[in-house]
Parts: C-alpha cells; structure tokens; sequence
C-alpha cells in the first residue's frame, strides 16, 4: 500500500521546526516496532501512552519557542524599518540643513559683493566732489569762498552719514539670515527628537516602568 502524505509534502515538512520532525520520526519508528513479531503488545501500548504525551510536550514546546522565534524576527525587522527611516530621513534634514547653508553663503555673497560695490562707488563720489571742492578760486569776495568750504562740510558729512547707514543696515541684514538659518537648523533637530520618540519603544517602555 502507498503512503499518501498530500500534495507539497516536501515543501510542509521542511518548515516544520527540526524538533518536531525528529519527534514525528520517532513516532514513525515506535509504530513500526508494533509490527515486530516479538513484540509484547500489552507492553507496548503502555509505553506508547507514555510516548505520546512526550511527544505532544516536544511538539508544543516546539511550536512555542518558533512562535516567539518569529515575534523576535518581526521585531527585528520592525527595529530595522525604523532605523532605516530615521536614517533617511537624518540623510533629507542633513542635504536640507546642506543646502540651507550654501544657499544663506550666497545670500551673504550677494550681500557683500552689492555692499562691496556701494563702498566702492561712494568713495568715488566722496572722491569727485572732494576733487571739485578742494580749492576755492583766488578770485572773489572772501565770503563766497567761506561758503563754498561750509557746503564742502555738509556734503561730506551727509555722505559719512550715509555709509555709516549703509553698513548699519548690511550688518542687520547679516544677522537676520543668520538667525533665520539657526532658526531652522533648531526646527530641523526638534522635528527629528520627535520623530524618534514617537515612533520607537522607549516612550512605550518608560510609560510600562512607570507603571510597573
């Protein structure tokens, strides 16, 4: 008589645990004694009823220690899965964190270069109206040239005033950008905190501690 095992039989049996397939093989084996000529039957029946429940204990115990096998393995990859995200997601706010940076230096380029440049064309214009103003002319009443050199005063003080103002509002400007940029770099960290606090164990744990 053929034995009918079913269909993927090789497949089924191979992912049982190794306990379980040694505890079905003998089985197999105890049953094959019963055939045995001499063997004493009443002898073993009674074995048999002890055997069995041995086999049931492995064949529990077996199933127990895979089912907490797969548990850990889930919480494993879960474990992974987090901190594969955590890392991705470190890796985004480091290139935004990157970017933010490179893009406030080009701001601060900008910024001096057209500062740079406004320094540059107001010591020209200092320069030309000094050039004008530098001598009276000999001729003329005494009076018009007093108020030729009070204008000459006024004007360069005005432009003094001016740059004065000038680098006043390109620091104010300076400490703007980098305070916003700091300010984002804080929100940046603060989002990442609560990002692994919600989604890892220890709030859970702690929470259980306390309660514990």
């Amino acid at each position: 008589m053929a034995l009918n095992v079913g269909p993927d039989f090789k497949q089924r049996w191979l992912k049982v645990p190794e306990a379980i397939r040694q505890t079905f093989i003998d089985d197999l084996g105890r049953v094959c004694d019963v055939l045995n000529p001499s063997t004493d039957i009443q002898q073993w029946l009674v074995n048999d009823q002890q055997q069995q429940q041995v086999s049931f204990d492995k064949i529990e115990s077996a199933y127990a220690d895979l089912k907490a096998q797969l548990i850990e393995d889930a919480r494993i990859r879960k474990q992974l899965a987090l901190e594969k995200a955590l890392e991705e997601k470190r890796e985004a706010e480091q290139a935004y964190a990157e970017q933010l940076k490179r893009d406030e230096e080009l701001r601060f380029a900008a910024q001096t270069q057209a500062l740079t440049m406004m320094q540059h064309n107001l010591d020209r214009e200092v320069q030309h109206y000094a050039a004008r103003y530098h001598k009276n002319p000999e001729t003329g009443l005494a009076g018009l040239s007093q108020s030729l050199s009070v204008s000459e005063g006024q004007m360069l003080s005005e432009l003094e005033s001016v740059r004065v103002r000038l680098e006043l509002e390109a620091e104010t400007q300076i400490e703007m950008a980098v305070s916003d940029f700091r300010a984002k770099l804080k929100a940046a960290a603060q989002e990442e905190i609560d990002y692994i606090l919600e989604n890892s164990n220890f709030s859970t744990e702690s929470t259980s501690s306390q309660a514990s």
